[in-house]
């Protein structure tokens, strides 16, 4: 998955934790451990420099969640040509942000990545900066089994394209991908603590499972590199991963923004 996104998504569910009340949930400096910090070397909300610091202060703000958000990811964003599955394999690109809520008002976080020290420990070269806008849209809130058939269904379109035109190894990604709903236990396999534990149902995890196996949008070799001759062929392959793009988002999107669960 993108690292972007996986810290948007990984903020919105333990921060969102965190703010019910569950402190288990989150560790002191979750941006040194998480996998979702991953190559980030600092990470700033306005003028607070840690994860925690930055939950404390929208607590004294009286913010009750943070949310995914996104834009209609099946149109583009007005100001460029390329489509949003382009623009998520360049570093800024991806159509994604939090939305904290409260009574006072909702405010949307997103964040710029910087290089920094090319040559920190451990790679981590990455200067995350979170900046914040008052807005006036409430959250985003798919339901998760709608959400879940949606990205079944590309995903099997997605298939289908690349098992008539032999492209391995897709078939078999958007295969496996698919498996994740169905599979017991199922968790994102690079990022495992997308969602924390004992806070998400499991339709939540298995959609997230689903999601995050299901994503081939990168630059060199991933799935948006493919390109064919044909117009019609190549025609079909852009509506098909449009549309695959856009289902894939949505399904984090349900994922992230379902009700905790019970305590």
């Amino acid at each position: 998955m993108n690292g972007e996104l996986a810290q948007y998504f990984a903020l919105a569910t333990h921060g969102s934790a965190w703010l019910d009340g569950r402190t288990a949930s989150i560790p002191a400096r979750p941006e040194q451990t998480h996998r979702a910090f991953e190559g980030v070397g600092a990470v700033t909300f306005g003028d607070t420099d840690s994860v925690l610091g930055w939950l404390q202060r929208l607590s004294a703000e009286r913010v009750d969640r943070l949310w995914l958000a996104m834009p209609d990811l099946l149109s583009g964003d007005g100001t460029s040509p390329l489509p949003w599955h382009h623009q998520a394999a360049f570093a800024g690109g991806l159509p994604a942000g939090l939305l904290a809520t409260s009574s006072s008002g909702n405010q949307l976080w997103r964040a710029s990545w910087d290089v920094g020290d090319r040559d920190a420990p451990d790679h981590r070269i990455w200067q995350v900066t979170y900046h914040n806008t008052p807005v006036s849209f409430g959250p985003q809130r798919p339901d998760t089994d709608q959400a879940a058939a949606t990205l079944i269904a590309s995903l099997e379109r997605a298939q289908a394209f690349a098992t008539r035109y032999d492209l391995y190894p897709w078939h078999g990604v958007f295969a496996r991908a698919r498996q994740q709903w169905f599979a017991r236990d199922a968790e994102p396999a690079y990022h495992p603590d997308l969602l924390p534990d004992g806070c998400y149902d499991d339709a939540s995890r298995r959609l997230a499972s689903m999601a995050h196996a299901a994503w081939v949008f990168g630059g060199m070799g991933s799935w948006n590199d493919l390109g064919f001759p044909e117009t019609k062929r190549h025609a079909e392959y852009e509506r098909i991963t449009h549309e695959l793009f856009a289902a894939l988002m949505y399904a984090l999107l349900a994922s992230a923004n379902a009700d905790l669960t019970a305590t």
